[in-house]
């Protein structure tokens, strides 16, 4: 790692390993549409048919441009050192609890230490050796120490560009033939990501590539109830459709305006996006014509967006439900829908959290409580709230998912014992599992 001075007004050149997860306060508001209009993590973009060896890359430049007491400026430049980048998120960690209070440029959410900055409208796009950048005033504390290390959409800036080799890809979805059978953990397709047909922007699509056999669905709810886009959770879902699940995601693939107001849960989006797989399994001439099982639907969603699936949840054509570092308020905030609704739910359900320093901890553990359905409960202790969705517990927890997923549509007995069994899930570091009502 590059050794990096603070004097003033001096470029540093970050070059280091992901940030570390940073502990998150709780708050009773976890979810408020005030957050610069959702809760955004340092997801990767990922668009169009990946069918080819991605290059990803990228190099910081960190200048601290002035100081008083208590406080700061900065100007961040992040340049894209591999392929394209068509939207960006840069994140890091504070070291001494600093906290921005202004930017321009970009916006921003911080949680606790850590610092998630999206791109503009005007400044999204980074072609290969392009750069963007961005300015900010925080305060500093007692001390005002460079954040060691950056990550652009979830690629550690290293200041060097690795290349994805093209995973393995086979023709045909695996359904499980057989309970203890292979089941869709098995399958590793290119993916797809594309606009719903007919939708106006309301629903993206993540698909395999090469569309043969019926394959299950998954309705998603973004973090923040953002239902204007649908990238920060691109990396988390792309991982959940290479195993031949066909992912309807709210948002629209581009970035533009759905027409959709953000910040609210509205859980009829994810029963609309159930009625748009319906349509478009008989639309003549669809790809995915005759190819989507809609006896196998699961809803699932982030943060807000989880209290979308839970709500949807009690829709008879949904089959199972993930909750991802969520749940529903005692007194009922967002939405005005309170754990009685809970019982509402007439099919298996898992929750996942990010553990004690997860903001939807308290909601998420509450919950597993009182429902009556079989469930699943696991934790994932030092992830906390945006780890599971982009960060290191993302690869296991969309595997979680997906297990969860072939073990309640499937009757896949072997993906059930992944998430209960003692050497599955559970043996995994900072993974605690547990279930009830016969799960």
């Amino acid at each position: 790692m590059t050794t990096v001075n603070q004097n003033l007004g001096m470029n540093h050149h970050i070059i280091g390993g992901a940030a570390g997860t940073a502990r998150r306060p709780r708050s009773a508001r976890w979810l408020a549409a005030a957050a610069v209009g959702a809760l955004l993590v340092a997801g990767g973009g990922v668009t169009g048919a990946q069918s080819a060896s991605a290059a990803v890359g990228c190099e910081v430049d960190y200048q601290i441009t002035s100081q008083w007491q208590g406080g700061f400026g900065a100007s961040v430049t992040v340049k894209s050192l591999g392929d394209p980048v068509n939207e960006w998120r840069l994140a890091w960690n504070f070291i001494s609890g600093q906290t921005i209070t202004q930017m321009w440029n970009g916006s921003y959410i911080q949680s606790g230490t850590q610092v998630t900055v999206a791109n503009t409208s005007w400044n999204g796009t980074l072609a290969t050796g392009s750069t963007a950048s961005f300015g900010f005033n925080s305060t500093s504390g007692s001390s005002n120490p460079v954040p060691s290390s950056f990550t652009l959409n979830g690629t550690a800036c290293t200041g060097q560009v690795s290349v994805t080799p093209t995973p393995t890809t086979s023709t045909t979805p695996t359904i499980p033939t057989t309970p203890g059978g292979p089941g869709l953990i098995d399958n590793n397709f290119t993916v797809t990501r594309e606009a719903a047909y007919g939708t106006s922007n309301k629903f993206t699509v993540l698909r395999p590539s090469q569309v043969s056999g019926t394959m299950p669905v998954l309705v998603f709810g973004n973090g923040g109830c953002q239902h204007s886009t649908s990238s920060a959770e691109a990396t988390f879902l792309t991982q959940v459709a290479s195993r031949g699940i066909v992912v309807v995601q709210e948002g629209a693939v581009s970035g533009s305006y759905s027409g959709v107001s953000n910040g609210s849960p509205i859980p009829t989006l994810l029963t609309d996006a159930i009625t748009w797989a319906q349509s478009e399994n008989a639309r003549s001439g669809a790809t995915l014509a005759g190819h989507l099982d809609l006896s196998k639907v699961t809803s699932s969603g982030f943060s807000c967006g989880g209290i979308e699936a839970l709500i949807a949840g009690a829709d008879a054509r949904v089959k199972s439900v993930v909750s991802l570092n969520s749940g529903l308020f005692s007194d009922g905030s967002l939405g005005g829908y309170k754990p009685s609704e809970l019982a509402k739910l007439h099919s298996p359900i898992m929750f996942m959290d990010g553990g004690s320093s997860d903001i939807a901890y308290p909601q998420s553990q509450a919950n597993y409580k009182v429902v009556t359905v079989p469930a699943v409960l696991a934790e994932q202790t030092s992830a906390g709230h945006g780890g599971l969705i982009n960060g290191s517990a993302t690869t296991e927890a969309a595997k979680a998912l997906v297990q969860f997923m072939d073990s309640t549509l499937n009757g896949n007995t072997a993906a059930r014992a992944y998430l209960v069994g003692s050497s599955g899930l559970a043996s995994k570091s900072g993974w605690i599992v547990q279930s009830k009502n016969g799960f």
